[in-house]
């Protein structure tokens, strides 16, 4: 309906183009404490590994922008930051101080206390024969091509909805009068966590207002 804008995933996994072997074998595993950015705009936190793809507070902040990227473009890619604390100087010196005699799994084990996983996603984003300026580059801003959102039912809230002008300035629906409609049926979306919940309760708080005058003025009208 022209009312209504399509339900989208939002505060949402997405699909990388990784294989389904690599999710598969690094299932729930957890990149700790990573940074992300995404036209400029940067995030941090713990991204999870799932059957689906990558899940994680960091990501869910730049759902928003990643989904209208997507949907726009086709893919989206992220630039992960594997460890964000250490700036690449310091990274590139601690590489450089390790013995080259060892793997090269035993150096940035070492050198950057990385785990399987975060090894294996540096090695797959370098090539073969990797300088340590090239390693250490990649530690920083390695690239991951998303290509979708995970499932509606699986995200945390939703995107679009009721369109605000299908709603008067007390929340009723103009095509249904005495239907009231508030949080995430309206066409709108916020961080999860406080921002989302303060959403939803202050838009309810307005809905019920609404309802309270509706009643109040039928009853008048009756009378």
């Amino acid at each position: 309906a022209a009312e209504t804008a399509p339900f989208a995933p939002a505060n949402c996994g997405f699909t990388p183009d990784w294989s389904q072997d690599f999710l598969h074998r690094h299932e729930g595993n957890i990149l700790h404490s990573v940074g992300l950015s995404f036209e400029n705009e940067k995030t941090r936190g713990d991204l999870t590994i799932t059957a689906r793809g990558l899940e994680g507070s960091a990501l869910y902040a730049l759902s928003a922008r990643l989904r209208e990227a997507i949907a726009r473009d086709g893919s989206a890619t992220i630039l992960l930051d594997l460890r964000p604390t250490l700036p690449e100087d310091a990274a590139l010196k601690r590489l450089q101080a390790q013995r080259p005699r060892e793997s090269l799994s035993n150096r940035l084990r070492k050198a950057f206390a990385l785990d399987s996983t975060a090894r294996e996603l540096l090695r797959d984003a370098t090539p073969k024969d990797a300088t340590p300026h090239q390693l250490t580059h990649t530690l920083k801003a390695l690239p991951i091509t998303l290509t979708g959102t995970d499932t509606l039912d699986r995200a945390i809230s939703t995107a679009r909805g009721l369109r605000q002008d299908a709603l008067d300035e007390h929340f009723m629906i103009r095509s249904r009068p005495g239907v009231f409609a508030a949080g995430e049926m309206l066409d709108w979306e916020a961080p999860t966590g406080g921002y989302l919940l303060q959403g939803c309760f202050s838009t309810g708080l307005a809905a019920a207002k609404g309802v309270l005058g509706w009643l109040e003025s039928s009853v008048s009208g009756i009378a």
